[in-house]
């Protein structure tokens, strides 16, 4: 189910307009949920290190893009100088210490398939691997966002070891997105690989087990238009 919440339209003026944007300064690091918790904070986008936006527990968070044809490729905006390119952090409201992260994309047509992916990785990486965690108790997958431009967005559930496997299609869920700035509840007994994967089909439960990142992409299947918007993502949690 999708739970709306409130965007008044002070909220859009705010975020269109560069000069109100901050970006948040380098916190301490947030402790652990009890294995006992009812949710999982994966990300909620207030804390840095580097300089650059890390998940809850300090995991890598990522930008790139991906498209079928190398003449039209995809592109993206996020934070300035980051290196791996990762996403802007912005307030909501010019008042409000929250934060939540932002990217522009440009998606180019014609292209059978074009994307732009934010991976975050739930923990820090260990001598260069995704460190493995255990989801599979929580019920759903909750997250804020805010996208223009495009009207589906995706969200995949990873466990491997490199962030830009391209080998597997791993279990993932498509959601429509409203205006406005919304909060979508995903059951993670609804993720699953593309039917049409018949070679490398894996159980979604497994998956969970061992997960390691959480991409979200704003994508197009037989791009025939140029397409190109803004998204913007906060409090992406696991809940029992």
């Amino acid at each position: 189910m999708r739970l709306r919440v409130a965007f008044c339209s002070a909220v859009l003026i705010f975020l269109s307009v560069p000069s109100l944007r901050a970006a948040a300064q380098d916190q301490q690091p947030t402790a652990s949920p009890s294995t006992a918790s009812t949710s999982l904070v994966y990300a909620d986008f207030e804390r840095t290190e580097n300089g650059r936006p890390v998940s809850a527990r300090g995991g890598l968070i990522q930008l790139y893009g991906y498209e079928e044809s190398h003449t039209h490729k995809s592109t993206f905006t996020g934070q300035e100088g980051a290196d791996p390119p990762a996403p802007e952090l912005v307030r909501i409201k010019k008042d409000d210490p929250n934060h939540a992260m932002k990217f522009d994309y440009s998606l180019r047509a014609p292209n059978q398939w074009a994307g732009v992916t934010v991976e975050i990785h739930g923990l820090p990486d260990v001598d260069g691997r995704l460190a493995p965690e255990d989801v599979s108790g929580y019920k759903t997958l909750s997250l804020q966002v805010y996208a223009t431009g495009i009207q589906i967005l995706r969200v995949e559930t990873i466990s491997g070891e490199t962030g830009k496997d391209t080998t597997m299609q791993y279990p993932q869920k498509t959601f429509k997105v409203l205006p406005g700035f919304n909060t979508y509840k995903m059951p993670l007994t609804a993720f699953a690989q593309p039917a049409w994967v018949k070679d490398t089909r894996v159980d979604p439960k497994n998956i969970l087990r061992k997960l390691t990142s959480i991409k979200l992409t704003a994508f197009c299947d037989q791009c025939e238009l140029n397409q190109q918007g803004t998204v913007i993502v906060d409090n992406v949690v696991f809940e029992k």
